[in-house]
């Protein structure tokens, strides 16, 4: 999108143009660079309407009018895309075994010359993307549906193809948040391998799902070994884990793993809980710790 402006020297002595900032989406330039007094130039503003809908933008002006050697300039339009969503992103948030969809059109002055073709790749995790056929004329309305059946965040990407020269293929993200009933604190467990003595982390593992057991836990990578206590508490449960420091490796300044919680919780029955050891073990192969 590019529109031209005329500006005015309303002042007694030449007005020197200099360096003109640009925006996320604008940019200008500026001929003449002098202009004298009573004499006018012409602004020239290119902006990029990536997004549907209204825009606001500053540019700033630099020049040497001591009464306004940094001048913004606001821009605003509203965009009519060639071919875009109607919306930049779709969060769809539920509780586990619960759906929930949203619509999602396409928009733009091409649209009844494209020839659209959904790509059924790149979705998320329990979830689906419906392209009912169209005629001509009517919307071009896409389905957006979590199933709601995975607890976690799982995210994606929608993205057709227009059969135009510009664009040729439309994208953009979304995302399914289907809330579980089980929480395990902390999510993230690191070890500092650098300290003297057991290295130990403590995770506790709670639901509110009525009767929750956890039934054991299993490391599935790494130089660890996991056990289970309790119940702790009103449906928590205690997993310990500890470095098996003869099985780190000398000279290895990290170690990762996972660690396998098996329950009855139904949103979650199998979690799975990343394990990060940080920095060399204390006094391996005789040498003292790292700084």
């Amino acid at each position: 999108m590019r529109r031209v402006f005329t500006m005015s020297n309303a002042g007694s002595l030449p007005l020197e143009i200099g360096a003109i900032d640009a925006s996320r989406f604008c940019s200008a330039s500026m001929a003449p660079k002098t202009i004298a007094p009573g004499a006018s130039g012409q602004l020239e503003v290119t902006c990029r309407s990536d997004l549907y809908g209204p825009m606001r933008e500053f540019i700033l002006i630099h020049s040497n009018d001591p009464q306004a050697d940094r001048l913004p300039v606001e821009l605003v339009a509203n965009v009519t895309p060639l071919l875009a969503f109607d919306a930049p992103v779709i969060n769809l948030q539920m509780p586990f075994g619960e759906q929930r969809w949203q619509e999602l059109r396409l928009v733009g002055t091409l649209l009844d010359q494209a020839t659209i073709k959904l790509k059924k790749s790149g979705w998320a995790e329990d979830s689906s993307v419906d392209f009912p056929p169209r005629q001509p004329g009517s919307p071009a309305i896409l389905y957006v549906r979590c199933y709601g059946q995975k607890a976690g965040m799982h995210a994606g990407n929608i993205t057709v193809t227009t059969g135009l020269a510009r664009p040729t293929e439309i994208a953009m993200p979304y995302a399914c948040k289907v809330a579980g009933t089980l929480e395990v604190s902390p999510t993230n467990p690191y070890f500092n391998l650098k300290l003297p003595g057991p290295k130990l982390v403590s995770i506790e593992v709670r639901s509110s799902q009525p009767g929750f057991q956890v039934y054991g836990a299993r490391v599935l990578e790494g130089p660890f070994a996991a056990s289970v206590e309790g119940p702790v508490g009103d449906n928590v449960f205690r997993v310990q884990v500890r470095v098996l420091e003869d099985r780190v490796a000398d000279d290895s300044r990290a170690s990762q793993g996972k660690v396998l919680v098996l329950s009855n919780d139904r949103t979650e029955p199998k979690k799975e809980i990343p394990l990060f050891g940080f920095g060399k073990l204390n006094g391996a192969k005789g040498e003292n710790p790292a700084p």
